[in-house]
């Protein structure tokens, strides 16, 4: 069950989850690319119905990791570092602009709603719950992009699954773990100093520099970042 409480409950379902280990096994090479994804033999692996691999298929194909073409299926699709760049090119630019727009309208109880979401982080990782972290990591992003009160922003956020992609670069990060969760202090210190070019600049920063691992993690083949 959910838990329930004052703040946004975020569930997280089967076919996010399969999802979410989809990716994983596709960076880390258990699926190569052309190799076909096939929902009966998903369903009996993970032990779920075929419509929850459907769905979780279905997500990672609107994400770019996989390809649907006639008489062909679904195979998994070859990432260049192209590819890369510009998910994350995109992602900086989308949360830079949510950050900026968040700091003009911004109030003290948001702000400390940010810092304990980031205190509850560093505790995570010191404590080494990954899992943890990476959800908590999740939630302050999602929270600064709601703060901006740009429903726009929060649609493309959702549409383009930036969520996932922040969950798989927690994954990914050879990062001290700690070291990961303090950054976000930056980001929230350049938002209460009001400066838009200082949180343009964090932001961008915290994005790029979280995304180096995902990159490394692809083979040297492809346009270099």
């Amino acid at each position: 069950m959910p838990e329930t409480g004052s703040k946004r409950v975020v569930r997280i379902t089967i076919s996010e989850q399969i999802k979410e280990q989809l990716m994983e096994d596709i960076f880390h090479h258990k699926y190569k690319p052309g190799d076909k994804m096939v929902e009966s033999t998903l369903a009996k692996e993970f032990n779920v119905s075929q419509t929850s691999i459907r769905e979780a298929l279905r997500s990672l194909i609107a994400m770019g990791f996989l390809e649907s073409e006639p008489f062909k299926g679904i195979t998994v699709r070859k990432l260049s570092r192209q590819d890369l760049f510009e998910v994350y090119t995109v992602r900086g630019a989308l949360e830079s602009l949510a950050a900026t727009l968040a700091a003009d309208r911004i109030t003290d109880d948001e702000i400390s709603e940010l810092e304990n979401i980031c205190e509850e982080m560093i505790k995570a990782s010191e404590e080494g719950d990954i899992p943890k972290r990476i959800k908590l990591n999740i939630n302050f992003h999602e929270t600064l992009i709601r703060t901006s009160d740009n429903k726009l922003i929060l649609k493309l956020y959702e549409y383009l699954q930036f969520g996932s992609w922040s969950m798989m670069t927690g994954t990914l990060s050879t990062m001290d773990p700690v070291m990961m969760a303090k950054r976000h202090q930056k980001v929230i210190d350049a938002i209460k100093s009001r400066d838009h070019e200082r949180i343009d600049h964090a932001m961008r920063e915290h994005i790029e520099t979280g995304s180096k691992p995902v990159f490394e993690s692809l083979d040297g083949d492809g346009p270099e970042e």
